[in-house]
């Protein structure tokens, strides 16, 4: 039957709750007979002491567990080493082939010149003309003149002027390569030392001063150029000069020079040992005013042997001359020189010992004096021992320094020396025997090509003269500075200076009056000049020289003054 769930019974009701109602009653009922219990016994205790509270000890049970086992055995391992090579996989992979980056080459141009003017009536003018690139060989063309017409104060005319005309070709061959040269090259001087109211008085004209020397000559050249030294590398030359002046000084020279070496392995060493020869001939014919017409003749043998061992390098061998004119004498120098590699690339240490010979020259005294008579005569002129020593480095990229010192002893050496004449403005030579020390040094500074500085010093101590008093016109020492800085290569800036120690100066006198020849002291001077060039482009520029911009007065010679400041400027053109 449906019973409505308003409509329930009670009974049904009780039993949802009768959990709750249990509970209740039970909890009821404990503390109602807990209370009703009755003790069984009772117990009376009297106290007859002073009551002392005390808790006994504790009985603790040991939780940790105790080992009484005193003896321990070490289980005896076993074990074996099995070894396994690792597997490697070789991968051999080709390297790239080298490829050579093709890099711009840079424009030539074949001909060259170059021109200007400056005060003294100075007047500049080069030409050079040259083939371009070739396998096959070279030629090129070259004139130059330099003049200058000033004057100076209370002194004659010094106008001077030097012309040049070369030419030069070179022919490539399979192993050799030929050279041939011709040139001409002529200077004119005044002999200007002399008061110019002493030329008025005496109505000396400008051309009774002047001084022309002309020299004419060519060479040619064959030279080896093999890859290895395995074969017989030689070099072969031969030339001829003629010389003259306005006086009738005349000189002709004959020359040849030869070279051949190659290597052999005498020792048993690392490195082969070279031997070798080299010869040099040269025949003069001279004529001055003096001494008249004189054949003269130099002949060098030179045998050799060079070797290397690790950083030691050595060579050895004989300066054999022969000297003939109108006797025929010989003369032996033996030669050693050993070096030292001390810094792989950057320090190398030398010394050594050696003599030698030469036949004195019109051509080398102007080179020096062009201020000579024509009455000069010529002597050999023997280094009879030479003793030497030095070194060269390269500090760093940027740095070089060398030095090096030297004691000769010298027989026949010329010094010059003021002529007696009319005028006293003429200069002859006269031979001395002396010994000789030498020092010299030289620190170099270079960046690229930006920037570029060196001072270099040369020192003479001139001892033991046997006739002179003086070492005449020789400085004690000179000191030579070099500079030059390119500024994005649009300007380029050039800057020397020089300093010579003072001089003895010596002139003979009237032998009438006086036998004792004077000495006088020439004081040191200072020169200096200053260049400066513009690049308008790779083919135009223009250029500004500064000489002697200190402007001071020295005298190279005695009585002959130098041009004081001197400014010339131009401009070059490639084409």
């Amino acid at each position: 039957m449906y019973i409505h769930p308003v409509n329930k019974p009670n009974f049904l009701i009780y039993r949802r709750y009768l959990p709750a109602w249990f509970t209740i009653i039970v909890m009821t009922v404990i503390p109602v007979l807990g209370m009703a219990q009755q003790p069984k016994y009772t117990e009376e205790i009297t106290v007859v002491a002073t009551y002392k509270p005390e808790i006994p000890d504790a009985f603790k049970i040991n939780q940790n567990p105790v080992n009484t086992d005193t003896s321990t055995t070490v289980p005896v391992m076993s074990y074996n080493i099995r070894p396994k090579p690792a597997a490697l996989q070789l991968q051999i992979e080709p390297l790239p082939s080298a490829k050579l980056v093709a890099e711009p080459i840079s424009k030539l141009y074949r001909n060259y010149i170059k021109g200007g003017f400056g005060n003294y009536s100075t007047l500049y003018g080069e030409l050079y003309a040259a083939s371009l690139r070739s396998k096959k060989g070279m030629f090129s063309v070259r004139a130059k003149h330099l003049s200058s017409a000033g004057t100076i104060k209370d002194f004659g005319p010094p106008a001077n002027a030097h012309q040049l005309a070369e030419i030069n070709g070179e022919r490539y061959l399979k192993n050799h390569v030929l050279d041939a040269k011709a040139y001409f090259n002529r200077d004119v001087v005044h002999f200007y030392g002399v008061a110019d109211t002493t030329l008025e008085r005496l109505n000396i004209k400008k051309d009774d001063l002047k001084q022309r020397y002309a020299i004419a000559g060519g060479d040619v050249a064959l030279t080896s150029a093999y890859q290895t030294n395995s074969r017989l590398n030689h070099a072969f030359s031969a030339g001829y000069y003629y010389m003259d002046d306005l006086y009738q000084s005349t000189e002709h020279n004959f020359h040849f020079n030869g070279a051949i070496d190659k290597a052999y392995d005498l020792f048993n060493l690392k490195e082969k040992q070279t031997l070798g020869i080299i010869t040099d001939l040269q025949f003069y014919n001279q004529v001055s005013g003096v001494s008249d017409k004189q054949n003269s003749l130099v002949v060098l043998l030179k045998p050799f042997i060079a070797m290397k061992y690790n950083e030691y390098s050595f060579k050895a061998g004989f300066n054999v001359y022969v000297q003939g004119d109108t006797v025929t004498k010989g003369h032996v120098y033996p030669f050693v020189e050993a070096r030292l590699e001390a810094i792989p690339n950057a320090l190398q240490i030398y010394a050594g010992i050696d003599g030698s010979m030469k036949r004195n020259t019109l051509k080398d005294i102007i080179s020096e004096n062009p201020f000579v008579k024509d009455d000069s005569y010529y002597q050999y002129v023997y280094e009879n021992f030479r003793v030497y020593g030095g070194f060269s480095s390269n500090i760093s990229k940027s740095f070089n320094f060398n030095g090096s010192i030297s004691s000769s002893t010298i027989e026949n050496n010329p010094f010059f020396t003021g002529k007696y004449s009319a005028l006293h403005n003429t200069f002859g030579i006269i031979y001395d025997d002396i010994s000789v020390m030498n020092v010299k040094a030289e620190l170099e500074f270079v960046k690229a090509d930006k920037l570029n500085l060196s001072i270099s010093g040369n020192y003479n101590k001139y001892y033991k003269l046997l006739y002179s008093e003086h070492p005449w016109y020789k400085p004690d020492f000179v000191i030579v500075f070099n500079g030059r800085y390119n500024i994005q290569d649009k300007i380029i800036v050039k800057l020397q200076a020089d300093y010579n120690g003072p001089v003895w100066a010596y002139e003979e006198q009237d032998p009438l009056l006086s036998s004792i020849a004077p000495a006088k002291k020439i004081n040191g001077w200072f020169d200096s000049s200053l260049g400066l060039e513009y690049r308008f482009n790779k083919a135009l520029s223009f250029w500004l020289n500064f000489n002697n911009f200190t402007n001071n007065r020295h005298w190279v010679w005695y009585d002959y003054p130098s041009y004081k400041f001197n400014v010339i400027g131009g401009a070059s053109f490639s084409f």
